[in-house]
C-alpha cells in the first residue's frame, strides 16, 4: 500500500512538472502563433473552465478544489483495492487538475496552448485529465466485469 502512494506522488509531481515546464519554455519560444496541420500553438489565458465555459468566474478554483479533494478522499480510503492500471488513471486526473489549478492560483487562469482547429485550445494537463478519465472508465468496466464473473463462479 505504501508503494502504491510513493508511486502515485511520484507520478503526479513528475507529471505536473512536465505540465507546468511545458507551458513556461513553449510560451519563451512560441511568442506568435505557428501553425502545424490542423494544430496551432498559440498562447491564451482561460480563465473559465472547459472550453472558457464560465469566464472570469472565481468559483471555478472553489469547484476545482473540491473535486481535487473529493479524488483524494476516494483514493485514501480505496488505495488497497486499487490495481496500478487504477491508479495511474487517478495519477493523470490529479496532475491534471493539480497543475491547472497551480496555474488558476499563480497566473489568475489556466494557460492553454494547443489550438485544434474548430475545437478547443488545450494543453498538456487537460490531456491528463481527458486520458484519464477514459482509462479510469475503462478499468472500471473491466474490474466489475471481473468480479461479476467470479461471482458467477
Amino acid at each position: 500500500m505504501k508503494n502504491k502512494i510513493i508511486y502515485m506522488f511520484i507520478m503526479i509531481i513528475s507529471l505536473i512538472l512536465i505540465d507546468q515546464i511545458s507551458k513556461n519554455v513553449l510560451q519563451y519560444y512560441y511568442k506568435e502563433p505557428v501553425k502545424y496541420g490542423l494544430i496551432t500553438i498559440e498562447f491564451i489565458k482561460n480563465k473559465g473552465v472547459a472550453f472558457g465555459i464560465n469566464q472570469g468566474n472565481t468559483k471555478n478554483i472553489v469547484i476545482t478544489l473540491l473535486i481535487i479533494c473529493f479524488i483524494l478522499n476516494y483514493v485514501k480510503n480505496q488505495i488497497k483495492y486499487i490495481d496500478e492500471k487504477t491508479s495511474f488513471s487517478l495519477s493523470l486526473i490529479l496532475a491534471g487538475g493539480i497543475s491547472n489549478l497551480i496555474d488558476r492560483i499563480i497566473k489568475g487562469g489556466v494557460v492553454d496552448f494547443i489550438s485544434i482547429k474548430n475545437f478547443a485550445i488545450i494543453n498538456v494537463a487537460d490531456f491528463y485529465i481527458v486520458f484519464g478519465l477514459f482509462l479510469f472508465i475503462i478499468f472500471f468496466i473491466i474490474n466489475i466485469r471481473k468480479k461479476e464473473y467470479l461471482e458467477e463462479k
